[in-house]
């Protein structure tokens, strides 16, 4: 909340404690009025020109009512407090004083310059309460809890951003972009369709803290609003005097800080500029960026980032602007990730003009923007002029994503490949032996990608070394040796991660928290679910702060894909509805059936069916061109759904088919997990063996858990589903043990063997909890067999356990002993335990 809601909460509590409330709203309008503010309290015959009188009326207007005991002090709120008029300030100070009244007051920070603030703040008794600005994860969840549902993070950020923290800021942005349709819910995900506009009152807000400069002071804001960041040389280069520039940071309107080496002046706030550009008409603005580009010019725009700005200005400002200066401009804006500015920069060349770089460029960053067929065109234009082996093989990695990803074509993907490396030689053929490998991986050929990629760590190009170790973990993943893919996802990443900044025209375009997709994939498929979140979470992050869409989208689905195998279906909802908003509104075909299919999996696991079956109508495209992890969630999800409406024999045959299809494909990893779900649904007897076999080849524990699942369904014993369940839970995956825990409570309690029952049924509960609100009925025909501690033995329960002894307990809580004894037993019966020593855990797991 902001502080004008803060104290209107004080307020609401001082009438519940049965003082009486009044509220002063406090304006630049009733500022010039003595007693102005206060009219209202005041009574109507109130002699204005006698202040004696004047005071004596109030303080008898606000005095409480008589009652017996000690009175209670009226409660006033005055917003704004800076504002109020020097009469209402004197008369309330007085009241104060004389304790009739108590006063709340709001100030805005930076606090302007007023006698009023320093007056009340010099009062015996009063107290300042600062309110810190809401951080990235507080606006968040006002937001989120606001609009009742999952908001996109480059959203969530783009918020935070322009309301630096502030409440009514926030509030207002809200509310405008909802008025504008800007903020709308597609896909049960909120995100922004354009920029920020707030509402009228925050134009206000602005405009009032904007008010009263004078013509120096807000030329310098205009500029700034324009061409920030600017060093104090370039603002006196445009007549700006240093004291403006002072007192507009002592007023806080701009801010002084260090650019690497650099001091720059920006505005204070983003929405400063906002407003301000709205109202600089287009001449004056024109030649703001004509003198701008000008003086830049001059001093021979030495820095990095000069180039940009000069072809923007220069642009702005209706100047032609050659390629000499558009094109170090393009490669700036590609290496900042700014593919929109890129494309602005370069859309207009002549194809006549573009020279092979160009054409790269604008390929590349059409293809980053979702326009695949224009990122094509030129990418295949591109082709004809590539002549050097790195020119070559620069057009091809480029020219095959671009196919493959954003068109979706497989076939002409791998026929642009092989064409590229008939023109080159030994060395060059063996670079795009290394795409291929990455297209044929995606397509399901697991066992020629390894063969592929069997000496990708001897590649001497860094870059391309990095991109094939990568898809090497990828297909280790797949192939269940998740022990090698984990450390070698981590290693690519960790290097690309320092490498970032290193970009030239010939190397990847992706943001370097792309390598982070596999490590999550194989973090996952190891059965280190809390890990993957951690590096998937973080790299998410950097993605969206870096406008790196790609890895955004892929990051958000095989986090879904992380959750779902965990069993927390309201956090798999989430992430795979991020992804596939992402995906949808920018073209990202593949990435739209990978997450579509994620997130008809959820609807289907928690019952959903009818919401299944639409999202795989809506996200559905023909089995040649489907991705093959795609095709095989899409399966899952199928089979649940059958599931959900009660066919089972059906889910199962549709698990069982599409298992056979991963391990003729080499996804081990894939076809553990369907047949694991073909087990929880029934099947268990049919996949125990293949899943051993599973468990055996390859490394992972959650393979293994897997295994020791279907044994202990198939065999109907307890103790080995209790075993398979605390495997589980140590590996995070919740959902799965806690069926296999449930169902092991219900063979113990056939079994007569209360106790057992007791515990399975303790720890069932405890992983269904982990699994959240929005959870898969429990697919394995058992019921929930735990019983909850009454009040009394509960308090027994924990004292026994905090290592008191029955007659210590007794004495206590005024029992016998044995009652206590009693209780005890009762207790142990119900969380599975037979010692005091085991209390401890159990009463956790129990709460």
């Amino acid at each position: 909340m902001g502080k004008s809601r803060l104290a209107e909460e004080f307020l609401r509590h001082a009438a519940r404690a049965g003082h009486r409330t009044e509220r002063v709203v406090a304006t630049a309008a009733t500022a010039a009025l003595p007693l102005g503010a206060l009219g209202h309290l005041l009574p109507p015959d109130a002699p204005a020109h006698d202040p004696v009188r004047t005071f004596h009326a109030a303080a008898e207007a606000l005095a409480p009512p008589p009652a017996t005991g000690r009175p209670r002090p009226t409660v006033v709120l005055v917003d704004d407090l800076p504002l109020l008029d020097n009469a209402s300030a004197v008369l309330l100070g007085h009241l104060v004083r004389t304790g009739v009244v108590t006063l709340v007051g709001t100030v805005r920070t930076p606090v302007p310059p007023s006698d009023v603030v320093e007056s009340f703040e010099h009062e015996e008794g009063s107290h300042r309460l600062d309110l810190a600005a809401f951080d990235a994860a507080e606006t968040a969840e006002l937001v989120r809890g606001v609009l009742g549902g999952p908001v996109e993070h480059a959203t969530l950020r783009t918020l935070s951003h322009a309301s630096r923290g502030n409440a009514l800021v926030l509030r207002e942005l809200v509310a405008g972009a909802l008025d504008s349709a800007e903020l709308v819910r597609e896909n049960g995900l909120w995100h922004l369709t354009g920029p920020l506009a707030g509402t009228s009152r925050l134009t206000e807000i602005v405009r009032s803290r904007l008010a009263g400069l004078d013509a120096r002071r807000l030329r310098v804001l205009e500029l700034l609003a324009l061409c920030e960041p600017l060093s104090p040389d370039a603002l006196a280069h445009g007549g700006h005097r240093p004291e403006d520039v002072e007192a507009l940071e002592e007023d806080g309107l701009i801010r002084v800080r260090m650019d690497r080496r650099r001091v720059v002046c920006v505005l204070d706030h983003p929405l400063y500029g906002q407003v301000l550009r709205r109202g600089i008409a287009a001449p004056r603005r024109r030649a703001i960026y004509r003198d701008q580009a000008a003086h830049l010019a001059e001093l021979g725009a030495r820095r990095r980032e000069d180039a940009l700005r000069l072809a923007t200005w220069r642009l702005a400002a209706g100047l032609p602007v050659g390629l000499e200066t558009l094109l170090p401009a393009a490669r700036m804006a590609r290496h900042v990730r700014d593919y929109p500015k890129v494309v602005e920069l370069l859309a207009d060349v002549p194809r006549n003009d573009a020279v092979l770089e160009v054409l790269l460029l604008r390929g590349e960053a059409y293809h980053h923007t979702g326009r695949w067929a224009e990122a094509e065109d030129s990418l295949s234009a591109a082709e004809r002029l590539a002549t050097s082996h790195e020119d070559i093989v620069t057009v091809a990695m480029e020219r095959t994503q671009n196919l493959y990803w954003g068109l979706g074509d497989t076939a002409r993907t791998l026929e642009v490949n092989a064409r590229a490396a008939t023109r080159l030689d030994a060395g060059g053929r063996r670079f795009l032996r290394v795409n291929e490998a990455a297209y044929r991986l995606n397509a399901g050929g697991v066992p020629d990608a390894l063969r592929l990629l069997a000496d990708a760590e001897d590649i001497a190009v860094p870059r391309l070394r990095l991109w094939a170790q990568l898809q090497r973990s990828l297909a280790l993943g797949y192939a269940g040796r998740t022990g090698e893919a984990v450390e070698l996802a981590r290693e690519v990443h960790e290097e690309l991660v320092a490498a970032e900044g290193e970009q030239r025209p010939g190397s990847p375009s992706s943001h370097a928290s792309g390598p982070a997709i596999y490590r999550v994939a194989a973090l996952t498929d190891a059965g280190r679910g809390g890990e993957a979140r951690a590096v998937g979470r973080a790299a998410f992050t950097q993605a969206v702060a870096a406008r790196a869409l790609a890895p955004q989208i892929w990051i958000a689905a095989h986090l879904g894909r992380c959750e779902l195998l965990a069993g927390h279906l309201g956090a798999a909802h989430d992430w795979f509805t991020e992804s596939l908003g992402l995906a949808r509104g920018h073209g990202f075909r593949r990435a739209v059936v990978f997450a579509g299919a994620g997130l008809a999996a959820v609807h289907a696991q928690a019952g959903r069916a009818d919401r299944a079956e639409r999202e795989l109508a809506a996200t559905g495209g023909p089995d040649g061109e489907r991705q093959q992890a795609s095709w095989l969630i899409r399966q899952l999800a199928l089979a649940w759904q059958h599931a959900a409406r009660g066919a089972r024999p059906a889910a199962q045959r549709a698990l069982l088919a599409a298992a056979a299809r991963a391990r003729a494909t080499g996804m081990a990893s894939y076809e553990g997990w369907l047949l694991a779900d073909a087990a929880r649904l029934g099947a268990a007897p049919e996949v125990r063996t293949r899943l051993a076999e599973l468990a055996a080849d390859g490394d992972s524990p959650l393979a293994g858990a897997r295994a020791r699942l279907a044994a202990g369904l198939a065999d109907e014993d307890h103790r080995a589903l209790r075993a398979a369940a605390e495997r589980c839970a140590r590996l995070g995956a919740d959902m799965t043990g806690a069926e296999a825990a449930g169902e092991a409570s219900a063979l113990a309690a056939r079994a007569g063997e209360s106790r057992s029952a007791a515990a399975a049924a303790v720890l069932s509960r405890r992983l269904l909890d982990r699994c959240g609100t929005d959870r898969v009925s429990a697919p394995l025909p058992h019921r929930d067999q735990a019983r909850p501690l009454t009040g009394r033995e509960r308090d027994v329960a924990q004292l026994a356990a905090g290592g008191l002894s029955s007659q210590e307990i007794a004495a206590r809580l005024v029992l016998s002993v044995r009652t206590v004894d009693n209780h005890l037993q009762r207790a142990y019966a119900k969380l599975g335990v037979s010692a005091r020593g085991e209390l401890g855990r159990a009463l956790g797991e129990w709460e």
